[in-house]
């Protein structure tokens, strides 16, 4: 006779009324980003040096756009992990630490609903010591 074979399904750790309530929240979260990011990037591109006549200003303005492009950068980072969050919502899979797979605590997802990992691997990936995914 054959044997059956498990197939490991992640459980959410949430409801489904909490899971309608962080998917609104996550997709408020994205909203704000990408105004942000927007913001930013007209900014980072307004700012230009050709009316600048002495080099220190060239050069403040040149830093200025760097920086204002630089915190688009971080804005995309943060926008990348609220729309994995709103796929792993999806796809059933949310609520689950990507590296040990149990369960990350509701007060967690609610604080951080964008949260990957449980708080012990999320230790360990602030220190380097999970492997990048």
């Amino acid at each position: 006779m054959g044997r059956a074979v498990k197939t490991k399904k992640k459980l959410t750790a949430v409801t489904s009324r909490q899971a309608e309530m962080i998917r609104k929240r996550l997709k408020t979260k994205r909203e704000e980003i990408m105004a942000l990011y927007e913001h930013d990037l007209r900014v980072g591109q307004g700012l230009s040096d050709a009316g600048a006549e002495d080099l220190v200003d060239r050069a403040n303005d040149a830093y200025n756009r760097e920086f204002m492009l630089s915190l688009s950068g971080s804005e995309r980072d943060a926008l990348l992990e609220v729309e994995q969050a709103l796929e792993r919502l999806e796809q059933g899979g949310f609520g689950s630490c990507d590296h040990c797979d149990d369960k990350i605590p509701a007060r967690r997802l609610q604080a951080v609903p964008w949260a990957r990992y449980c708080i012990d691997c999320q230790e360990q990936a602030e220190q380097g010591l999970l492997p990048e995914s």
